[in-house]
């Protein structure tokens, strides 16, 4: 507070008024903003298309991809997670990526003296299935044509066309 009084001579008999002047509070600047874009390549979509944010914000952004597609990771960032969370100290872009996952076939062929637990089929990269070869009466297992195994049931991760044929023989 500031107290003004105003003293002369010749007002001297005159009452002083006391002038009070109140300072002005500070006014404090704007924050700062940034800008987040965010977008999907054809195969997904994001949780959010960005925005203005202050800085120092912090934004989770998350992919996910189409059915038969498979997200890739982010353009403008080296994670590999569909999840992103990113702090604000600058207008930054990110585009979710995606890739079609690729169909492969399986065949299997049971021939003569057993019987197969599936005849394959078309199957998205990277799906497991397990796959049994049984003798028939008078037969025995003796391996797999297409796979190094000696197993009667195997487990096959697809990645390729594949095609196996159990191994039957008399006993």
């Amino acid at each position: 507070l500031i107290l003004v009084y105003s003293c002369s001579t010749e007002e001297e008999e005159e009452s002083v008024v006391p002038v009070v002047q109140t300072p002005q509070p500070e006014t404090e600047p704007d924050p700062v903003e940034y800008t987040l874009s965010v977008s999907a390549a054809a195969g997904g979509t994001v949780s959010s298309e960005g925005g203005t944010y202050d800085e120092g914000s912090e934004v989770t952004i998350t992919a996910s991809a189409n059915e038969g597609y498979r997200f890739t990771g982010w353009e403008g960032n080296d994670s590999t997670n569909e999840s992103l969370t990113v702090t604000l100290n600058s207008n930054q872009t990110y585009q979710a990526l995606f890739e079609l996952i690729p169909i492969y076939t399986l065949t299997v062929t049971a021939g003569e003296g057993g019987t197969v637990s599936t005849e394959g089929g078309e199957y998205q990269d990277g799906t497991e299935i397990e796959i049994t070869a049984t003798p028939n009466e008078g037969y025995r297992f003796d391996g797999w044509e297409g796979i190094d195994s000696n197993e009667n049931t195997v487990t096959l991760t697809i990645t390729s066309d594949t095609e196996l044929i159990p191994i039957f023989n008399l006993i």
